[in-house]
């Protein structure tokens, strides 16, 4: 049984949490952006590590659940990030996706050190996968995933006309908005509402019904009545 794609989607800003850890210092690590490669980076394990992209904004960020946490300046573009406990050193893998369109894969490396500021910055004239000629069929499953999801989140796909069954969440209030198609696959969209009255985590796994192929969610947690997006991708004619 082919298992569904769990995405931290990095939209809106996320509120820091009381017990955050901001280090004083940080060591500065410059990047140049390639689309085509995973870039490796060092970060500090017990504080928040700045992460930014050079002229662009990062709007949206996709890794393993439960191996990190973030936070994110919607003004500025940038996210700040911390393994967590569970995780501890072991490596993380993440894929950014830019304001401008430029998807990249990054290898986070823990270690005791100083806080990092990682800056990616983009080389001249760079491509992105749709000049580059890349379509859907030149990338794996989960890639066709995260690119789908990362057009739907820009609004770069075409609106569908599909109605779809209702979700129910315990303690959320889920609306849907609209369906994007693309490619034999359809976005479907929904605004989630915390319908509490004390703040909720947010976990992809909550939202799984069967036939989903990936979940990529805008936070981590909403506060009471507070509400966000989910970014449900699925074959278009399931």
């Amino acid at each position: 049984m082919r298992k569904a794609l769990y995405l931290l989607g990095l939209i809106a800003v996320v509120a820091a949490a009381d017990n955050t850890v901001v280090a004083k210092k940080t060591v500065s690590q410059i990047l140049s952006v390639n689309q085509e490669e995973r870039l490796t980076a060092n970060i500090a394990v017990d504080y928040m590590n700045r992460l930014a992209m050079a002229g662009d904004k990062i709007v949206s960020i996709f890794g393993d659940e439960g191996t990190f946490v973030h936070q994110a300046d919607d003004h500025t573009g940038q996210v700040f990030i911390k393994p967590t406990a569970d995780n501890g050193t072991q490596p993380l893998a993440i894929t950014i996706i830019t304001e401008n369109g430029v998807t990249q894969d990054l290898n986070l490396v823990p270690s005791t050190a100083k806080a990092a500021t990682i800056i990616l910055k983009s080389i001249a004239n760079h491509k992105t996968p749709a000049a580059l000629g890349l379509a859907h069929r030149d990338l794996n499953l989960q890639e066709q995933w995260i690119h789908i999801i990362k057009q739907a989140v820009l609004g770069e796909l075409a609106v569908g006309s599909k109605i779809v069954p209702p979700r129910t969440v315990a303690n959320f209030k889920l609306h849907h908005v609209k369906n994007y198609v693309t490619g034999g696959y359809v976005v479907e969209v929904w605004l989630i509402k915390n319908n509490t009255q004390k703040p909720l985590d947010v976990l992809e796994k909550t939202f799984f019904t069967p036939g989903d192929l990936a979940i990529s969610l805008q936070t981590q947690s909403l506060e009471p009545g507070a509400k966000t997006y989910l970014y449900v991708v699925r074959v278009a004619h399931a």
